[in-house]
């Protein structure tokens, strides 16, 4: 007996596996943004639900100018819709930025190494007051690779999540999917949801 062998770069339901994981996240952009369902979406957009929704099962996938549609419409960054990297929003990304930014002058200052740093990354004293002042001050792209660089961290670093927060984008897909259907429930089912795991905590 021959066994059929799945195509190339292809599951088993025979979707192509990356398609699957940006419908996943064009799924929780949707929800993040309150669009209950796919119609209310393509509406907004001029697009069919079919469209969309095979978009979000991953039986095709966005161009580039589909994804920045997508991304004007949800308010979501397209370099998370593309690639999972970064925040989803451009709001969160920019607060984990600034944390990590903090956190590696605060380090740089304990080792004694502040002033190294600052050169290294081209950051005034005075600028860097600023920045210590201004939780919403912008640290430019440039510098912010620079930070990375000078800490031999990889590139996008930065705007990762600090150690210890959440953030959707870096969750496993199962948590992901559990939040994704936490979402949708009415209030008085999410409370029947977090009684069941309770009981199932008690009995492990």
């Amino acid at each position: 007996m021959q066994v059929k062998k799945s195509s190339p770069g292809k599951d088993k339901s025979g979707r192509n596996p990356l398609y699957v994981k940006i419908g996943k996240r064009i799924r929780q952009a949707r929800l993040m943004a309150k669009e209950s369902n796919s119609r209310e979406l393509s509406l907004r957009l001029g697009w069919s639900a079919g469209r969309i929704h095979n978009y979000e099962t991953g039986l095709s996938t966005p161009g580039v100018d589909e994804t920045l549609q997508f991304c004007a419409a949800l308010n979501i960054d397209p370099g998370w819709l593309t690639y999972g990297i970064g925040a989803p929003r451009p709001a969160e990304m920019h607060s984990n930025r600034y944390r990590r930014f903090i956190d590696a002058l605060d380090q740089a200052e304990k080792k004694g190494i502040l002033p190294e740093y600052l050169e290294a990354i081209k950051l005034p004293l005075e600028r860097m007051r600023k920045f210590r002042n201004n939780p919403y001050a912008k640290i430019p792209d440039i510098m912010a690779r620079r930070c990375e660089k000078f800490l031999g961290k990889r590139r996008g670093w930065i705007d990762s999540p600090a150690e210890g927060a959440e953030s959707a984008a870096y969750l496993s897909e199962d948590m992901q999917d559990l939040l994704t259907l936490y979402a949708q429930l009415t209030p008085r089912d999410k409370k029947k949801l977090i009684a069941i795991g309770q009981v199932l905590l008690d009995q492990a």
